[in-house]
């Protein structure tokens, strides 16, 4: 959702992917001292890391943390787990469980190592159906139980054929586009799907679950609004000042207000943008640290000129809510939001509080590789430093139609359509207002190199949606539309695998090789090694594309399509890029 057109979807593409395969990208191995947290306590560093990277744990220790009754038969050398309700039966050396009499299959068999038993933590998320959330990098495993939702706007929607409908769409998604992540839909107050899909860690082979914390990236922002807007109505800070009376040595402070910085139109220079951002020390760096790589930079344009998406807005806000209320971000939004509306699985990314999100981070789409997001999720501040899941998100969402935050008047502002975006619709304080086929829609998304989140509802229905994903700039505007007409009970069709054809003329390539100009100075290159054919952006690594029909290819690293497209006497005159909901056409000019 931060571009709104379609040269600046394109743009916007093109530094993500090379943002990403610029950086060092790692798959991680655990190694070492795993320091486990169960609920989270920290309970021990037992865990160790098997020949094929399987992260392993002695299971009666574990489980009987967990309230688990452990028993071992040491004639057929089988473990039972039990409590109230289920009964878990394990054979030493085998890769099968059988639950409640149900057979079920993991990729690494449990062992005995001295003398206790171990099992892969894939157990504890697939057949205990725990929340497991491994962070290799800092040597972290948490292993969570579901808590109870109490609130009534958590009872579930008796309109059972809507719920088989959505969850038929997304089990279609999981299976044919690898979707990963989790969804929740509501209507009126109760839960028509609320749901997780896929792997929270592919290596590890455990499951992404309703309660699976993500980074939330730019989803952030709305919550740095709240937190103003709490202090204006104190007193404290007011939209009309101007940002020299908070920071006076700021360059241009005294034409840059805070209405300026909450509706993107300050004119700043985006610090996401700026490759210089990721190669700070993400250790040691301050929002200052950061806001030095840009404030001293030329204006963009005069403030309150134009709408222009920019992270650097909304660290200085995060920056303004710690100077006027002398608390951390991280405990003012704990203190002031998050506890009134029991949002207890939401804090901030390698926060103070050593708050971690569960799913992995990962970059792809029908192929996929971890990333290390950390460097953006610690610099990102007030404008995406959060985690969340999606039934705290729920809650958050729940609590905008009340008066627990900031009264009526305030909420009024905070959703005023302050600023056109471009004709696509308005920018209030934190979120995106769109008038649309079905009513007025507030909604807001997050990217990151490695999650993607999206809160979306339609006011006048009542229908609310949050999608969170452990894959960086996954297409949530599609999905949400997607889902959106579902809800509504309008037609749609069930996402199909992309299958590879087999060209059985390679030479039919040559027909394709050549450059093709997207955008003045964006170049898609096309060439040729062997059976095998690459497209290459301006500025980009090349990716190789695959084909599934003669004239149309598909990326694996990456949710985008081009045909190629050729005149009455078979030549090809231009290829059509179809990405981010957008359809791209380019020249053939060599």
């Amino acid at each position: 959702m931060e571009g709104f057109n379609m040269w600046k979807r394109l743009l916007s593409f093109i530094l993500t992917i090379t943002l990403i395969f610029g950086m060092t990208v790692t798959t991680f191995a655990a190694s070492g001292d795993i320091n486990i947290f169960v609920n989270g306590k920290e309970i021990s560093n037992d865990a160790y890391v098997n020949e094929e990277g399987k992260v392993m744990v002695p299971l009666r220790q574990r489980a009987e943390e967990l309230g688990y009754i452990v028993t071992w038969d040491n004639v057929e050398k089988r473990v039972t787990i039990s409590n109230e309700y289920n009964t878990i039966h394990l054979k030493i050396g085998e890769s099968s469980v059988i639950k409640n009499d149900k057979n079920i299959n993991m990729d690494t068999k449990s062992i005995i190592k001295d003398g206790k038993t171990f099992v892969p933590i894939e157990l504890f998320s697939n057949t205990l159906n725990l929340i497991l959330g491994l962070d290799d990098k800092h040597q972290v495993l948490n292993i969570n139980q579901f808590t109870n939702n109490q609130e009534e706007f958590f009872k579930v929607s008796n309109d059972t054929e809507m719920t088989a409908k959505l969850n038929e769409y997304m089990k279609a998604l999981e299976k044919n586009e690898n979707f990963h992540g989790s969804i929740l839909i509501a209507k009126e107050g109760s839960i028509l799907l609320n749901e997780g899909y896929g792997f929270a860690n592919f290596d590890q082979n455990t499951l992404n679950k309703t309660q699976t914390k993500f980074a939330i990236g730019s989803v952030t922002k709305q919550f740095t609004a709240m937190a103003i807007m709490q202090l204006s109505e104190k007193g404290l800070i007011d939209v009309n000042d101007s940002l020299s009376k908070y920071l006076p040595d700021f360059p241009n402070g005294d034409l840059i207000t805070i209405h300026n910085l909450l509706t993107h139109s300050s004119g700043l220079v985006n610090f996401t943008e700026l490759m210089e951002f990721y190669t700070l020390s993400s250790n040691n760096q301050t929002p200052m640290d950061i806001l030095n790589l840009v404030k001293d930079k030329p204006l963009i344009f005069k403030p309150g000129e134009k709408f222009s998406y920019n992270n650097t807005n909304y660290l200085i806000l995060g920056m303004l809510v710690e100077q006027l209320s002398n608390m951390s971000y991280e405990d003012y939004l704990q203190e002031n939001i998050f506890n009134p509306i029991n949002m207890n699985n939401t804090g901030i990314s390698y926060g103070k509080n050593n708050g971690l999100h569960d799913a992995t981070a990962y970059s792809g789409y029908l192929e996929v590789v971890p990333i290390d997001d950390e460097v953006l999720l610690r610099g990102a501040y007030g404008a995406g430093n959060m985690y969340s899941t999606t039934e705290d998100l729920y809650r958050w969402s729940e609590a905008l139609k009340t008066e627990k935050l900031v009264n009526k008047d305030t909420m009024n502002q905070i959703f005023k359509e302050h600023i056109d975006m471009e004709g696509v619709g308005s920018y209030g304080y934190g979120w995106m207002i769109i008038d649309s086929e079905v009513g007025k829609i507030i909604l807001h998304g997050g990217n990151t190199l490695g999650f993607t989140s999206s809160i979306s509802r339609v006011v006048d229905l009542d229908l609310t949606i949050i999608v969170l994903s452990n894959v960086g700039y996954y297409d949530t505007t599609t999905l949400v539309n997607t889902l959106t007409s579902i809800a509504l009970g309008g037609v749609h069709e069930l996402p199909e695998a992309l299958t590879e054809i087999e060209i059985k003329d390679a030479d039919l390539y040559d027909k394709y090789i050549g450059e093709y100009e997207l955008a003045p100075e964006v170049i898609c290159t096309i060439t040729r090694e062997g059976n095998r054919i690459f497209a290459q952006l301006t500025g980009q690594e090349k990716f190789e594309i695959f084909p599934c029909t003669e004239d149309d290819f598909f990326y694996k690293i990456v949710d985008a399509k081009i045909t190629f497209v050729k005149d009455d006497g078979g030549n090809v005159t231009n290829l059509v890029l179809h990405q981010m909901g957008q359809e791209i056409s380019a020249i053939k000019i060599k």
